[in-house]
Formats: structure tokens, sequence, C-alpha cells
């Protein structure tokens, strides 16, 4: 392995660009590789063996155009149905997000908490699993709450205005009333909405989601590896990002949402392409 290899990150749109940014600040050296799979958006309404043979075509791709040293899967839903099939066929550390019901169990008061994501990861057998392992012992109370309108307003950019605000209120009214005290959001495009989430949510209310978690631990991974295959400092990070059908919509709304705050020049370090798989 050369030490110029990438870290390859996937989500099925702009959701993963969360985690993206996240990886960019902690390994500031690191070239990455980001794909939008906007052409088999959204992943929550296809089948688990539909999903398994989508993730391992991404994976294919990644491994053999860019020799990427480890994989990302910056999406809950392929996470939760596809991690362990896809770590049976491929040789490379792959991780995953889990659905943040871990630290919502650590944080809660109330002993209630609600998991927000689509349905195919509040109805997953992983996420319910979880629940097993770390609320029930505890006599926490876990509210599911699928939320399947989200993705397709942060696909279309859509981050404000009547239509969100409606959905989010439609989704949270359980969560305000039952008394929740911790959120997590287990959707890696939910953060996207945190600020509107906020308003809807009581002032105290905490909101917990994956990003900087799979972050840190695609830093613990690196930190394994032999050290010609870390880049060094004087190392300038190349980015690429693909997007798999409507590339110029993808790169509009990609660049709305990640080019806040500490981060309003990762746009102009990043090589922009439609991709075809």
């Amino acid at each position: 392995m050369k030490k110029s290899q990438p870290i390859g990150i996937f989500d099925s749109g702009v959701g993963g660009l969360g985690i993206f940014k996240k990886i960019a600040q902690l390994l500031p050296n690191e070239d990455l590789i980001y794909i939008g799979d906007t052409q088999n958006c959204p992943y929550g309404e296809k089948t688990i063996e539909e999903l398994q043979q989508i993730t391992a075509n991404i994976l294919n791709f990644l491994i053999t155009n860019h020799d990427i040293k480890i994989a990302v899967i910056a999406c809950n839903t392929a996470s939760t149905t596809c991690l362990d099939f896809l770590r049976e066929h491929f040789t490379i550390p792959i991780i995953g997000v889990v659905p943040a019901v871990k630290p919502a169990c650590e944080l809660t008061k109330t002993k209630q908490i609600a998991i927000l994501g689509t349905s195919r990861t509040v109805n997953s057998s992983y996420q319910k699993k979880l629940i097993e392992q770390f609320a029930t012992d505890k006599k926490i109370n876990v509210l599911s709450v699928a939320c399947p309108d989200l993705v397709t307003f942060i696909e279309k950019g859509e981050l404000e205005g009547p239509q969100v605000e409606k959905k989010l209120s439609e989704y949270l009214t359980p969560v305000i009333q039952n008394n929740v005290d911790v959120v997590g959001l287990s959707c890696t495009h939910f953060p996207f909405l945190i600020k509107q989430i906020k308003k809807l949510l009581p002032k105290d209310t905490i909101i917990v989601d994956s990003n900087e978690a799979v972050a840190k631990q695609v830093v613990r991974v690196l930190s394994t590896f032999p050290p010609e295959m870390i880049s060094k400092l004087e190392h300038k990070p190349k980015y690429t990002v693909y997007s798999t059908k409507d590339f110029k919509s993808f790169e509009t709304v990609a660049k709305k949402l990640i080019s806040d705050g500490d981060f309003s020049k990762l746009c102009t370090l990043i090589n922009w392409e439609p991709l075809k798989i």
C-alpha cells in the first residue's frame, strides 16, 4: 500500500457530507473520496438485497479506481443492513454509522429517549439489538420515530420553510408528549436540520448524532496503520466528491450544506465530478 491512498466515504446523497466534514477536520492531511449515490436515493426504500448489491458496487469502484485504504459507510440505513455483509466480502477496514442509542441512553435523566431515523433504520434488527443492549436493563423507554420525508427535503436543499416545519412538528409531537430529554439523530442527513429541530423541542433537550464519533473511529483505525500509510503534515489533501445522478443539483445543494463556519473554504478544495457505476 502507498501513503497516498485516500479514505473512501459514501452515502445515498448529501447526508454523509457531515461525516466528510468531520473527517476533513480531524485528518486535515488525508485525501478523501466521497460518493453521493443520488441514483439510488433514498436507501430507506430499498430491500436489503438491493442495498447489499448497491453498496458492494460502490466499494468495488472505490477500491478499484481509487485504491482506498479505509471505507466509511456514512449512512445509517446502509450500515445497519450491509456492514456485516461488506466486511465478509472486502478486506479493507470498513467503518459504519450506528443508531445513536448508546450515547442517548448514557445522557438521559428522564429515562425517555427518542431515536429519529429512516423507516429502514428504526425498524432494523440492528437498532432493536442496541435498544436491548443499552436501554432495556436500565428501564429506559426508547421512542423510535421514522421520518421518511426529511431525507427528501435535505436532498433538495430545503432546510427551512412551512413544509419542513410542518413535517418536523408532526415527527416531534410524540417526542415532546413523552417527556423525552435526549433525541438521537440516526440518519446522517438529519444533523443538517438540527437548528430547526432545536426550535421545536423544549430548550433543555439534548440532541446527539454520530458524525463526530464516526470521524474519531476513522482516526483510531488509521492510527493502527504503518507510519508510511499515514499522510505527512506537509501533504496537501485532495478531495473528490462524486454524485451518481443529477450532478449539478447535487453540487449546488452540497456546497450549500458544507460551506458554513470553519469549512467556508472546503468547497474550493473539492474536485466535483459526476459518476456512473
